[in-house]
């Protein structure tokens, strides 16, 4: 307290020095040259160094470089004109780490009026800086992003606005802030605001989700939405921030894309039925179980096969699907389906639905679909095949409860039909068992020729 004393205070000022002692905040005493004189423990442990090692040190030895300057200003014009001065700068502590500061500064003087010595009231602020900086960096992205980004009350009033904001829905931020959020909502969907408030208002979670909002102009956007709550300091929800991204083009794209998938299968009918009318108009009438009735049924087989891929804009099938529309004409009690869930690709879709509907003929004719009480279990599953590449998809289809099957003399048309589609379009090999309790085909087809992607599931 020597330097006090010297400053023309007197060491029986008890107060004085228990306030320099137990403060919470730093202080420190310098020379006129920014020399440290005296310092309390606060200090210290704000800046990072000993007391001994401070008393060796002047201001500008702990001061960042780039704060030096404005602070040097500061000083000198307060020694000159005694005039005390606030300023954040940081410190270089002893450890080399960074310390935000917020220092009070302020002259001593003597007994004569002379300014003798400052005296600077250290508060540590590094955690608001820190706040501040990332407070200012989300500023800085949100008022740059491409996406609309703003925030509303819990009245539904608008809060804040961002450039992206502007261009999706045309309005200024002065033209928004402080309306009412439904401005951008299109008449006959104006109660999905309430839901969405109502739902963060008891704690709920918006799922992100695809709808429309209204242009400043009228014209309706369509706009990919995620919402969230706003929270106060105390953990109250105060609003919601939502973030909207413009898909009106994505939209467009897929109007577009279904009219001409519409189109493609219009087309694609209306050539099937003109090959079923040139079919009967020169074969004749069909009569039942006939080359012309056999030639006929396959056409509806590609036509039903056709039908899935138009649900799905000519992409893919489920497996499932498949096996269920290539057996519909049949009880559905005499067919037992099981198998994991596979997706099949447009390519494999047609020549999988000729192979099912040739063994479903083969069985109404002479198999298990021609008496009552015959069935077929049809199972698959995907698994690792020793000798393949990748997986591969096993489907077996078996026969019960018909007549008494003998090996045939001939191999017919569906048979070599069977036998030439797997191996040549769906990338595999079929074993065909003749067992007498009914007929077994086993089929093993790699994976990649059927599907891009396998969903390994629960079953159906």
């Amino acid at each position: 307290m020597d330097a006090i004393a010297g400053a023309g205070l007197r060491q029986s000022d008890a107060w004085l020095q228990a306030i320099f002692a137990q403060t919470t905040g730093g202080i420190a005493m310098t020379d006129l040259d920014g020399t440290f004189v005296s310092v309390n423990q606060r200090y210290c442990e704000i800046v990072g160094y000993s007391e001994p090692e401070l008393l060796r040190l002047r201001m500008q030895d702990i001061t960042h470089p780039d704060d030096l300057p404005g602070n040097l200003e500061h000083f000198h014009r307060m020694v000159e004109t005694g005039t005390s001065f606030d300023i954040e700068k940081r410190y270089i502590r002893g450890d080399g780490t960074l310390v935000w500061v917020s220092n009070s500064v302020s002259v001593i003087r003597n007994d004569s009026g002379q300014i003798v010595q400052a005296v600077t009231v250290t508060i540590d602020v590094t955690e608001r800086k820190r706040a501040q900086e990332e407070a200012r960096q989300l500023a800085a992205i949100i008022a740059s992003s491409d996406d609309a980004i703003i925030s509303i009350d819990l009245g539904m009033t608008i809060r804040s606005w961002n450039r992206g904001a502007e261009k999706l829905y045309g309005y200024s931020a002065e033209e928004a802030i402080g309306h009412p959020a439904t401005i951008i909502l299109p008449p006959d969907i104006i109660d999905e605001e309430n839901v969405i408030i109502d739902s963060i208002k008891g704690g709920g979670h918006v799922e992100p989700h695809e709808t429309r909002r209204l242009h400043k102009t009228g014209k309706e956007v369509h706009v990919s939405l995620r919402v969230s709550p706003i929270y106060d300091e105390n953990g109250h929800v105060v609003g919601a921030s939502k973030i909207a991204r413009d898909i009106s083009e994505r939209k467009e794209a897929e109007r577009l894309q279904s009219i001409l998938v519409g189109e493609l299968t219009h087309r694609v009918k209306n050539i099937l039925a003109t090959v079923n009318a040139v079919v009967r108009q020169t074969l004749g009438p069909a009569a039942p179980d006939s080359q012309e009735a056999v030639l006929q049924a396959r056409l509806e087989a590609l036509a039903k096969a056709y039908d899935l891929l138009t649900i799905s804009n000519w992409e893919s099938a489920s497996l499932h699907d498949i096996v269920r529309k290539a057996m519909s004409p049949y009880p559905e009690d005499s067919v037992q389906i099981e198998g994991d869930p596979v997706l099949v690709n447009a390519r494999a879709v047609l020549p999988l639905s000729l192979v099912l509907h040739e063994l479903g003929t083969n069985a109404a004719k002479y198999g298990a679909l021609s008496i009552d009480g015959g069935q077929v279990f049809l199972r698959w599953s995907v698994s690792n095949s020793i000798g393949r590449d990748g997986p591969v998809l096993s489907l077996r289809w078996e026969e019960r409860g018909g007549p008494t099957v003998a090996v045939p003399t001939r191999q017919g048309f569906g048979s070599r039909l069977i036998k030439a589609v797997t191996t040549s379009e769906l990338g595999g090999e079929v074993v065909v068992n003749f067992a007498p309790t009914g007929l077994i085909c086993d089929f093993e087809m790699a994976l990649s020729s059927l599907t891009d992607r396998s969903l390994a599931a629960d079953r159906n």
